[in-house]
């Protein structure tokens, strides 16, 4: 599978901020099961027991449980990332730059012609071929 530097550094960035979005929409989800447990657990504590079965308080707590240890999972699957897209470097912001100059490096690219230097008579000739090359889609626009 090819894949073109734009595509590459468009991916890089995406999958940093995806890392650091999900971490901290993981670190909300525990910090909101901390709270609910709390809510919970006291409602064990003060309620009469025929209401807590009424309520299902036994089954949201174990529900809660249950979030909170897949969000702590993963965040701990994801923390090596995560502190690589918040470091001081901020690799983010370096992804950023270099999808920065690979989109540079393309309009310079496509702007570019070539001027005769000598054989004046074949410069219309490079310029003809530039147009036609630009009207042909290259493979990558093509989806091959």
């Amino acid at each position: 599978m090819e894949i073109t530097a734009k595509e590459a550094a468009q991916q890089l960035h995406e999958i940093m901020k995806s890392v650091r979005e999900t971490y901290e929409r993981n670190t909300e989800e525990l910090a909101y099961c901390d709270g609910e447990y709390t809510d919970l657990t006291h409602a064990l504590e003060f309620l009469d027991p025929e209401l807590i079965h009424q309520l299902g308080i036994t089954d949201q707590l174990q529900e809660n449980r249950r979030r909170r240890r897949r969000a702590k999972d993963e965040n701990e699957r994801l923390q090596p990332l995560y502190d690589l897209a918040t470091s001081n470097k901020g690799i983010v912001q370096e992804i950023n730059k270099g999808r920065r100059k690979v989109q540079d490096t393309i309009k310079t690219q496509s702007a570019r012609s070539y001027k005769s230097r000598v054989r004046e008579d074949l410069q219309y000739l490079f310029d003809e071929a530039r147009a036609a090359s630009r009207s042909i889609p290259n493979h990558h626009e093509l989806g091959v």
